[in-house]
């Protein structure tokens, strides 16, 4: 998927606030909108951490177009100045994030393809990678490759002055041969246990109560009542109240599920004995109308009534 087209998704799904979100590098890594230009990570990582992503939010949330444009135009010199990105990869950030915004009708994508999005072949906060000795100026930044405008991947070792390849075997102690691994070797072994451990961090938040709870409520909004469900059962499986007493109000009202007030009571009941104070006067409530439904002052209480409501049913009442 395209990254302007990954982007316009994320801020359907979740808002105009993921672009100060880390969650919306997941969203992008999701729909696999690096692998075109994968530079384009390190950039968007930078626009939500660096604050840019806030900056964006802030204006795009007053509605104010004109101010939208005035920053984008602001972050086609900033990238470049402050992160010394490459211009091309600056200003199709700047269009991706103009274009979903709706204030640009276009994009122009970058020539750059490579995997670093610095100018001079690695970013500030980087180290700049050794050089053979001899083999190229320290001062006059990465090599060419032949024919094209991108500058040359590589960092093999050298072994007895000539350049070794990603895997050299070399003359170990005792005269015994040993493998040595190139730099770019250990870079990939790092970036593969550190996308792990980031995969581990994003599936013990997505199995989090809270946040299927808060998925739920989102869904709701939404009116897809379906996947609200799911997501409030998978919390309520995990012992969430607030879980418990929305399947309760669903059930209840009727509100995307089939009414039953068994399954209702039942759900009420649950979030009573993990100790929800307003799954108890709902419980009351509804069970009092299941025993004698033609009360008129008794009746069970809509799913939106408030606190107050719910203590003058519950003097009232019981």
């Amino acid at each position: 998927m395209k990254l302007e087209e990954a982007l316009g998704k994320a801020l359907r799904e979740f808002g105009i606030s993921v672009l100060k979100e880390k969650r919306l590098i997941f969203t992008l890594s999701d729909c696999r909108a690096f692998d075109e230009y994968p530079a384009m990570k390190k950039v968007f990582e930078t626009i939500v951490t660096a604050g840019y992503g806030k900056e964006i939010y802030t204006r795009a949330s007053q509605g104010n177009d004109s101010e939208c444009r005035l920053y984008a135009d602001y972050l086609r010199k900033a990238l470049p100045q402050t992160w010394h990105f490459r211009q091309d990869l600056s200003d199709y950030a700047a269009d991706c994030i103009s274009f979903v915004l709706g204030i640009q009708n276009s994009v122009t994508e970058p020539t750059y393809r490579g995997f670093d999005p610095a100018e001079n072949g690695h970013s500030p906060e980087q180290k700049a990678p050794l050089h053979d000795s001899g083999s190229e100026d320290r001062n006059s930044g990465p090599r060419k490759a032949a024919g094209t405008g991108a500058p040359e991947q590589r960092s093999f070792q050298t072994v007895n002055g000539n350049d070794a390849g990603p895997e050299s075997t070399v003359q170990g102690s005792c005269g015994v041969p040993s493998v040595r691994k190139s730099s770019w070797f250990r870079w990939a072994v790092s970036i593969i246990a550190s996308a792990a451990a980031v995969t581990v961090i994003v599936l013990l938040v997505l199995n989090c109560s809270a946040f299927q709870y808060y998925r739920g409520e989102q869904l709701c909004s939404e009116q897809r009542y379906g996947a609200a469900l799911e997501q409030f059962m998978k919390a309520a499986d995990k012992g969430n109240t607030d879980a418990l007493l929305k399947l309760g109000r669903m059930y209840e009202s009727g509100t995307g599920v089939t009414q039953d007030l068994e399954k209702a009571l039942k759900f009420y009941e649950r979030a009573t004995r993990l100790g929800s104070a307003d799954a108890k006067m709902r419980y009351d409530s509804l069970r009092k109308y299941m025993e004698a439904p033609s009360s008129g002052v008794c009746a069970p209480l809509p799913p939106d009534a408030s606190n107050e409501e719910m203590m003058a049913w519950n003097s009232m009442c019981l």
